[in-house]
């Protein structure tokens, strides 16, 4: 959740950075933030090539992943 007293957008402005700084790490395949403004939470997604030890959060294993096209995604934002 986004703190009481603290701005939702400098809040956001943050987590964007830290994502930033996560999407630059060895290992990174993707990572995301989403913002739910209904309850102003911030959900954040990393997807690893490697298990990460010692990552914040829940962490799941994913057995597969197809991804045929992946070579077409563009680097950075996606909107």
């Amino acid at each position: 959740p986004v703190p009481a007293g603290v701005r939702p957008a400098d809040a956001v402005g943050a987590a964007l950075a830290e994502t930033h700084r996560i999407a630059a790490l060895p290992g990174v395949v993707a990572t995301a933030l989403a913002v739910d403004p209904r309850h102003w939470e911030l959900v954040h997604f990393t997807l690893w090539e490697r298990p990460e030890p010692g990552a914040a959060g829940e962490a799941y294993e994913v057995l597969h992943l197809s991804s045929p096209e992946a070579g077409r995604l563009r680097r950075g934002r996606q909107w």
